[in-house]
């Protein structure tokens, strides 16, 4: 029988399709798998960026909510409350209810046994058990959606247990209109497809995009969906449905806690938002197919690299870390100092950690911690992935980083901006973190002897080490100086208490003057030490050391002190004087105690109000809410306040209509930053200045401006209609003799 042979070009077309086949089927499926990874991580952005909203949404509402409480724990007070007498405190409410925020609907005492006096002369009796106040446990409890009896608002309680003897003997409570706390809360547009909404812990609507649904609870037609029903929903914990909505179309839901009340807040997202996140990754599929294609001509050689690869697993139990497969120390130290062998070039050291990792390792377990320390090792693989550089791990979270650098400016300016992403990629990590660095420079002209690598490990180590109490700062720099300023730091830390018991701060008067006709309309206050081991010093020799150890306080009250003393003297002597300003440091940020304290000194002198005025500075670690409530307060007791640095925090213009300041100051890099060397402004910074001068006077504040110190700068900010300069331009700070003298003359 005859065989049916193959030609050798019918066998050779046959294997190149074989061949082509099985690389096409390698490069579609690999194509596919890249595609689908894509567009899930695409979709993941875009959820981890809803739940981001969705939290901050949480803070929001959360902010409210204290600040009901916070409002309605002022009316508690104990001598009203320690010794209940229903009679007085139905007279206190009364009194006080004028004093209501405008949130509120009314104040009332509740009763064990239900009734209920209320601040609007009314006295009514209900169930005990529609008073969460009343139950056990609770200190501050929130309601869910309420309706009023009398009047039919839509509205919410909130209410404080009152003790006696370790019994429940009645409950102060408030209600909230919803309508106002919506006006507070929910003043903000998602997109089109989305919409937010808030439900009680029963499940009731308190905040809904259609106002009539307020009120009600919502059931999915469809039974599949009944888990995704509001009375279910408000029951379980935070997560993410698919749900169906009224119409009958899909959503997704994503949900999320109020701790304060046991709310539960929703966002509602269309299914149409997700499929417009896949169109693009989609166009982009048929160019990575044709891509793929031709880097099935490259898999020849691909051999090398396997071998290679194959090579590197076989060293890992020696040379690699196993869980971050960067180099161990031991290999870290014998690569770098291969680097530097004969080398005549500049190298950067740069320690990292992980500030509280034993904190994390302790509460969320040493798997999480794991996984933390090898998702920060990638960050960092991935930050000096463009870099000449190698990497290594020692023990626990210590990473190890040595690079060739040119330039020991560019190399910082590239460490601060790859900072700048680690800093913000480690915040939305799912347990945040925040990583701190120690940094030393290898020279070619340096004096290390020995192993040099463990000399800059040592170091870098020492430069992270003194940043360990300063949150605010992420890195420190090793250098001679360093150690020098830390034992400074120290030594000042020891004496400070003494040097304020011993007189050795003083005041200097910094003049302010009318740009109108060039005479003096006020002074700064401004602090000096003179220290008889350290001499002479100016602020910033330790007024940040004081921000930090919380000693800026007695400094402050030390200083207004001074000043009232300083300023009844010139009265008492029927001298001229005007009004000094003081300066109020970030660390001072519960405003009931910064006002009885600064009262408690001020009463002591017989000066009016007019005469003083307090400088708060806009980039405070104060939140926009206690600057508001400090400058009311003070506005209150008759002083004038002034917004000190203004422009050098990052939400001014924003800042500008929440908090009612007098007078705006102009932070002096305006100035610095814009003057050239003849001493003028560029054009740009004129009109910038200009547009931020016209927009304080249409808000009707004063305007001032520090760091005048050239002509050309006064003579520009007179003709723009500023108000106000200071600067070295018209004086220094001068000690008292001084300033009594300039103001003789310049009155």
């Amino acid at each position: 029988m005859k065989k049916n042979n193959i030609s050798p070009e019918k066998a050779k077309f046959i294997s190149t399709l074989l061949v082509y086949v099985v690389f096409m089927t390698i490069v579609l499926s690999l194509s596919s798998m890249y595609t689908k990874k894509m567009l899930k991580n695409a979709e993941e952005e875009y959820f981890s960026s809803i739940e981001n909203t969705l939290q901050s949404y949480s803070k929001i509402i959360s902010l409210q909510l204290n600040s009901y409480i916070h409002s309605m724990q002022i009316v508690y007070s104990d001598r009203i409350f320690d010794e209940p007498d229903t009679q007085k405190i139905f007279q206190f409410i009364n009194e006080y209810a004028y004093k209501m925020p405008e949130d509120f609907f009314e104040l009332y005492y509740a009763l064990p046994d239900g009734t209920i006096y209320t601040s609007d002369n009314f006295q009514t009796k209900l169930d005990p058990r529609h008073h969460l106040g009343l139950v056990e446990g609770n200190d501050i409890a929130i309601s869910g959606l309420r309706i009023h009896p009398r009047t039919g608002d839509k509205i919410f309680s909130i209410e404080k247990s009152i003790y006696k003897d370790g019994k429940i003997v009645g409950a102060l409570g408030a209600t909230v209109f919803i309508n106002k706390f919506i006006e507070r809360t929910t003043d903000i547009k998602m997109g089109e497809k989305e919409s937010y909404m808030l439900l009680d812990k029963k499940g009731y609507f308190l905040v809904h995009p259609i106002p009539e649904i307020i009120g009600r609870t919502y059931e999915p037609s469809d039974n599949k969906y009944s888990n995704t029903s509001t009375v279910n929903i408000a029951k379980n914990p935070p997560a993410t449905y698919i749900t169906q909505t009224d119409t009958g179309d899909l959503a997704y839901l994503m949900t999320a806690k109020i701790p304060e009340s046991g709310w539960t807040l929703s966002l509602k997202i269309s299914m149409n938002e997700i499929d417009e996140i896949y169109k693009p990754e989609k166009k982009n599929e048929m160019v990575l197919i044709i891509v793929s294609l031709l880097i099935v001509l490259a898999l020849v050689l691909a051999e090398a690299k396997i071998l290679d690869f194959f090579q590197r697993k076989q060293l890992i139990a020696t040379v690699y870390d196993p869980l971050t497969n960067l180099w161990t120390r031991q290999r870290f130290e014998i690569e770098a100092n291969k680097m530097i062998r004969n080398s005549r070039s500049k190298f950067m050291l740069i320690e990292a950690d992980i500030r509280g990792f034993k904190f994390i390792n302790q509460n969320y377990g040493e798997e999480a911690a794991d996984k933390l320390i090898l998702h920060y090792s990638k960050m960092i693989t991935k930050a000096i992935s463009v870099f000449h550089a190698i990497a290594g791990r020692g023990f626990a979270d210590h990473f190890y980083i040595f690079i060739k650098i040119t330039s020991v400016h560019k190399a910082m300016n590239t460490f601060k901006k790859e900072m700048e992403t680690i800093a913000k990629e480690s915040k939305s990590y799912e347990i945040p973190f925040f990583p701190k660095f120690g940094i030393s420079f290898l020279m070619p002209d340096s004096d290390i002897t020995g192993n040099k690598i463990q000399n800059l490990i040592g170091q870098a180590s020492f430069a992270k080490s003194t940043i360990k109490d300063n949150l605010l700062t992420q890195y420190s720099v090793y250098n001679s100086r360093l150690l020098e300023k830390i034992n400074e730091e120290r030594f000042i830390e020891s004496h400070m208490q003494q040097a304020l018991d011993q007189k050795e701060f003083f005041v200097m008067y910094q003049p302010k003057i009318s740009l109108n006709d060039d005479k003096i309309v006020g002074a700064e206050a401004l602090v000096r030490w003179n220290s008889p081991k350290l001499g002479l010093m100016t602020p910033d020799k330790f007024i940040p050391l004081f921000e930090r150890n919380g000693f800026i306080t007695k400094l402050d009250y030390y200083v207004y002190e001074e000043v009232f003393k300083f300023v009844q003297t010139r009265l008492m002597k029927g001298e001229s004087i005007v009004p000094i300003s003081v300066n109020m440091s970030r660390n001072h940020n519960k405003p009931e105690k910064f006002i009885h304290d600064f009262m408690e000194i001020f009463t002591k002198y017989s000066i009016p109000p007019s005469l003083i005025q307090i400088e708060i500075l806009e980039r405070s670690v104060m939140d926009n809410n206690t600057l508001q409530d400090i400058t009311e307060k003070l506005h209150k007791e008759g002083f004038s306040v002034a917004m000190d640095d203004f422009g050098s925090g990052e939400s001014s213009l924003n800042m500008l209509t929440k908090i009612p300041v007098d007078v705006l100051k102009f932070d002096r890099e305006f100035l610095n930053a814009s003057t050239n060397s003849e001493g003028r402004i560029d054009r740009k910074s004129q009109k910038f200045i200009q547009v931020l001068v016209n927009l304080s006077k249409n808000l009707e504040k004063q305007t001032i401006f520090e760091g005048v110190e050239t002509q050309a700068q006064r003579d520009f900010l007179r003709s723009i209609d500023c108000d106000q300069a200071q600067g070295f331009f018209y004086s220094k700070p001068l000690s008292e003799q001084d300033f009594m003298q300039f103001i003789k003359l310049h009155s």
